[in-house]
């Protein structure tokens, strides 16, 4: 789909998304997990934009590498982690996230949200 609309409370949320193209939407997560990988999305002309509201839980966003993310939103007694890997173009795809985090983190990352170690 070209917008999301995630829940997760008390629960975990996992979405892998391919959409073309992709405008971002809005993600809840009280006392959970929520993991997005657009690691497989095509970015809207004008960017992503993610509306998060976290709460005693975490996020994490898989994007591919050269990608660029602005974190625009407010926490407290929490944080946000930027663990990507991007270039200094300017004509990047960008996802800006807004929205507040209390007592939980959000985490973007170039790698997949889950690593899966077969043995």
């Amino acid at each position: 789909t070209e917008e999301i609309d995630l829940v997760a409370i008390f629960e975990g949320k996992e979405l892998v998304s391919s959409a073309d193209p992709f405008y971002g939407g809005k993600i809840l997560t009280m006392f959970g997990g929520t993991e997005l990988d657009l690691r497989r999305a095509h970015p809207a002309p004008t960017g992503i934009h993610l509306d998060v509201v976290v709460v005693m839980g975490g996020l994490s966003i898989a994007v591919p590498e050269g990608w660029r993310v602005r974190f625009e939103g407010n926490s407290f007694m929490g944080g946000f982690a930027d663990e990507t890997r991007t270039t200094a173009e300017a004509d990047v795809p960008t996802v800006t996230i807004t929205g507040f985090v209390v007592m939980g983190g959000v985490q973007t990352t170039t790698r997949a949200p889950v690593e899966v170690v077969v043995g």
